[in-house]
């Protein structure tokens, strides 16, 4: 990554992390982690073990139509190192990184293998504003003046989901992909020659991959599982919060914290820090007006046992693999990587 961008990302982070802990009361929070319950993150944590296993079976899915079976173990290895890299190294690496590493072992192309990761996330953005939708069209939780944002929120992003999934459908089709493919190859033309057919082909194959060969049948498997993932995930996050008497918060006000803690998720600082802290801070005050030291408490607490599991684990499934971390800086370099980056 360019020094430029590395700079940028750091002093967001920097930024963020700077207004997160401003104005708060650091002997409150120490008192505040004493009366946690040690049962509450240890259950935190082991629910990240099933979320894993059930990104990794989803992955596989997707991943599917270009080879029917790819070991779980290799699903969910590639899983684990490519959350750890992307916990550990800014500009979410290991997005990329775990599906050019699977590719390789696998031997399938790299441009699908990349494909079924942006569907990958198309379908959890698609399932959390689903699960924000129904939050706020049943009327579940409690009020709140944070949610006519996160109304907006979801009305700006579900229907930006929906329409990628028509426009990739669209691009796809038997009448339509010629027309694809002409203006992959017109907008490739301001490339240098060595590298122009190379990069149309894999924008070609890239394209292509997007498109869901699943079926009804699959597709359905995959927003099940997408469903079951989420559903563990926010169970996880109410489970923790009840460790914390300032946090009375019932299961489905934890889904609004789940949409803003996702969105900001987004921006690539290393680890996400400070943009995830600085959002579960602000969920945490606007939804249920936790203190600021409480939601601070249980933000750093989380974040902390959200980056601890799979970066331990990741480092053994990197070891499982027979990998090191070299092989980061070696992937750095190929094609498909480096014009992502």
């Amino acid at each position: 990554m360019k020094f430029w961008k590395v700079a940028l990302i750091v002093i967001l982070s920097a930024l963020f992390v700077f207004l997160f802990l401003r104005r708060v009361d650091f002997l409150e929070i120490k008192k505040i982690w004493r009366t946690i319950p040690p049962m509450y993150p240890l259950g935190f944590l082991l629910l990240a073990l099933p979320q894993y296993l059930v990104r990794a079976t989803r992955w596989g899915l997707l991943l599917s139509p270009f080879k029917k079976k790819i070991a779980m173990r290799s699903l969910l290895n590639f899983t684990l190192i490519g959350f750890m890299v992307s916990y550990l190294l800014p500009g979410r690496l290991g997005e990329i990184a775990r599906p050019v590493m699977l590719a390789e072992k696998e031997k399938i192309k790299k441009s699908q293998a990349i494909a079924t990761i942006i569907n990958e996330r198309l379908f959890d953005l698609l399932f959390v504003m689903l699960m924000l939708v129904a939050y706020l069209v049943l009327g579940l939780g409690q009020p709140s003046p944070t949610l006519p944002r996160l109304r907006t929120l979801a009305l700006l992003l579900l229907p930006a989901v929906l329409l990628l999934f028509a426009i990739i459908t669209l691009a796809n089709t038997e009448k339509f992909f010629p027309g694809t493919e002409r203006l992959i190859r017109s907008l490739t033309r301001v490339l240098p020659v060595r590298s122009r057919e190379k990069a149309a082909s894999f924008a070609v194959h890239f394209i292509r991959a997007l498109n869901l060969n699943l079926g009804w049948k699959g597709i359905l498997k995959v927003g099940g599982l997408s469903l079951l993932h989420w559903s563990i995930i926010l169970l996880s996050y109410w489970l923790l919060m009840r460790g914390f008497s300032g946090l009375a918060m019932d299961l489905p006000t934890t889904i609004p914290f789940l949409a803003v803690i996702f969105v900001s998720a987004a921006i690539p600082t290393p680890g996400m820090a400070g943009s995830l802290d600085l959002a579960s801070k602000y969920a945490l005050t606007g939804l249920c007006g936790a203190s600021a030291e409480t939601a601070v408490a249980f933000t750093i607490l989380f974040h902390f046992l959200l980056l601890a599991m799979p970066i331990a684990l990741g480092l053994f499934a990197l070891w499982r693999e027979g990998l090191d971390f070299k092989i980061i800086s070696r992937l750095k370099k190929k094609d498909e990587l480096s014009t992502v980056l």
